[in-house]
């Protein structure tokens, strides 16, 4: 065995480490893009932030399924949002991208913390419906902390889609469309969760923060197919 020869064989050995991992994060990508979707399309038949303590116990006594499926979907989505996080990360090599992917992955991190808090509340509203029927100040309470965590989540993935996105358009994983309009996108999230309070109150801050969702969503999904196809786009 020549001495070249160890080398290049550590060098596919590698190569193919990387693809496996460049795989696991755009599968982490889509899946976590999927449960989003069914996520936010199943809670849209849920009451609006500013809804009666009435009809919010309404809702969780009347609507078992529609209630349990997205807290089903978020160990899923959560365990697939960290490959993918992580991913990009570990692919970054320079160090300004390096830098932009630790942003994103600690937006990603506090996503995860605080999309926690709105599915304990509805956990606990889920579990004891019924009884807490009868306590309209505890539903109250729990439902608007339901949407302070919601609107305070909404800056947290302006964090993660600014970073994580200026991370992958520095390695070549999305167009520069994209990256140009993560800026806006985060800026909406933004302004959204800014007025948090506003939100809470069943202002229409919600409207705002849609847009730059959305630019979330189209991101994840273009960034995960890159990865799994291993290509860099032109």
């Amino acid at each position: 065995m020549s001495v070249t020869t160890v080398p290049s064989t550590e060098s596919r050995t590698q190569g193919r480490q990387a693809a496996t991992l460049d795989r696991l994060a755009g599968t982490g990508g889509l899946v976590f893009a999927a449960t989003l979707v069914a996520d936010n399309i199943i809670r849209a038949s849920a009451p609006g932030f500013d809804a009666a303590p009435a009809q919010v116990s309404a809702y969780f006594l009347d609507h078992r399924a529609a209630a349990l499926l997205p807290l089903g979907l978020f160990p899923a989505g959560l365990l697939a949002l960290f490959p993918f996080a992580a991913g990009l990360w570990a692919r970054a090599r320079q160090e300004e991208s390096r830098w932009w992917a630790s942003a994103g992955v600690l937006g990603a991190a506090t996503i995860a913390a605080l999309f926690a808090i709105v599915n304990i509340t509805e956990i606990v509203l889920t579990a004891k419906a019924a009884r807490l029927a009868s306590s309209p100040a505890v539903v109250q309470a729990l439902w608007t902390l339901r949407a302070a965590a919601f609107g305070l989540d909404l800056a947290a993935i302006a964090v993660a889609l600014i970073g994580l996105s200026r991370a992958a358009a520095a390695m070549r994983l999305i167009p520069s469309w994209l990256a140009l309009a993560a800026w806006p996108g985060a800026a909406c999230l933004l302004t959204a969760a800014t007025f948090t309070v506003a939100l809470a109150d069943g202002g229409p801050w919600l409207a705002v923060g849609l847009a730059g969702f959305i630019v979330w969503i189209v991101f994840v999904i273009t960034a995960s197919v890159s990865l799994l196809r291993g290509r860099q786009t032109p």
